[in-house]
């Protein structure tokens, strides 16, 4: 991408700065999504301990900004399906559920662990409801959670070192980063080049959203059906 990039662009950039654009390039798209993408999404275990309800920890790289779904995920657990999310301030009302069960969960929510560093510095804890599912059996109760993962590291530039989006976005990346470095520099074009990869991305985004009901090779053959099966009743 760098070369490419070079070429297209040649004023001397050096590699490390267009390392720089492409990773802000990146970021861009990875932002796009209100829900979340397929290469964002993780999974880690959320293990309760026996007793009364702790402070759980979420992943280090938790996003709260983007979807989560937490099930029970083993036989000890009475909720083996999805555990439903609640703001804070819905959450409270599920502390009056009357639960049938020890680790029947009725709902759970998140709070921030505020410090006064940079926002990646500080965590983000679990709580469940209702306060009746405890205490817990010996051995406690263990759930999945799926979350989406905040914006990944800066790449390197290395033979082996690949932005997790599919290869359509390529392209768009390259878009992005040299618009970037063409405002950058003054350079005129990078508004309209700008412009043009974000009504691109925009269009090849939704394809690739976590929270879709359906996948596009899916649609396209009902839709095939349904217009053959037109073109029958004709």
């Amino acid at each position: 991408m760098i070369a490419k990039l070079q070429q297209k662009f040649p004023i001397g950039i050096g590699v490390p700065q267009w390392l720089d654009f492409l990773n802000e390039a990146f970021r861009k798209i990875d932002q796009a999504s209100k829900g979340g993408f397929i290469w964002q999404l993780k999974n880690s275990n959320i293990v309760l301990p026996a007793g009364a309800q702790v402070a759980n920890a979420l992943p280090a790289d938790f996003d709260p900004g983007k979807s989560a779904f937490l099930y029970g995920a083993t036989a000890v657990t009475p909720t083996a399906t999805l555990i439903p999310y609640h703001t804070p301030s819905e959450f409270v009302n599920e502390q009056h559920y009357e639960t049938t069960a020890i680790a029947m969960f009725s709902s759970w929510t998140f709070y921030p662990n505020f410090t006064l560093g940079p926002p990646t510095s500080y965590g983000w804890t679990m709580k469940l409801a209702p306060d009746t599912a405890f205490p817990l059996a010996a051995g406690g109760v263990t759930l999945r959670l799926y979350y989406h993962a905040v914006n990944l590291p800066a790449f390197t530039a290395a033979a082996n070192v690949y932005f997790p989006t599919p290869d359509q976005f390529d392209g768009l990346i390259m878009d992005f980063a040299e618009a970037e470095a063409r405002r950058e520099y003054s350079a005129a074009g990078w508004d309209k080049l700008a412009a043009q990869a974000t009504q691109s991305s925009s269009e090849l985004i939704d394809t690739y959203r976590t929270d879709r009901y359906d996948l596009a090779g899916i649609s396209d053959v009902v839709a095939q059906s349904t217009e053959k099966q037109a073109e029958r009743d004709r």
